[in-house]
């Protein structure tokens, strides 16, 4: 019976240990960034567009001012970790995301080295829904 137990415990430990890997064909498409918290309200819209060869495009709404932002990037998926990368005048800027969901209509986003929080939203905390 001890045995039985072992084996039992170390297939446990075998199938939790597995690598959660992140299905990348998911991310293609458009996805607009929204949120559930009737404290955040975005004053505009942001979509993302998500392209096969390892574009991204940024598009914004910013309605108090009015003007309306595109910005390119280019993006890489490691380890359920995606980073953005724009290219400064004469540098290189990026940010990376561990992705926390991603399924065919609902994918979210965490800043890599920050916890979510009430009112983390948009800077460390992105939430989308694909179009």
């Amino acid at each position: 019976m001890r045995q039985f137990f072992f084996i039992l415990s170390a297939m446990i430990c075998l199938c939790s240990c597995k690598k959660d890997n992140v299905d990348t064909s998911k991310i293609f498409g458009i996805w607009h960034e929204c949120y559930d918290d009737p404290n955040f309200i975005m004053d505009g819209y942001v979509t993302y567009t998500f392209d096969k060869d390892g574009t991204c495009t940024l598009h914004s709404y910013d309605a108090l001012s009015g003007n309306e932002y595109v910005d390119k990037h280019q993006y890489t998926i490691t380890d359920k970790v995606i980073t953005l990368t724009t290219a400064a005048t004469e540098s290189e800027a990026s940010t990376s995301y561990r992705i926390v969901r991603l399924d065919d209509k609902e994918m979210a986003w965490q800043k890599t080295g920050t916890e979510y929080s009430t009112g983390s939203f948009s800077n460390d905390y992105k939430h989308f829904r694909k179009e």
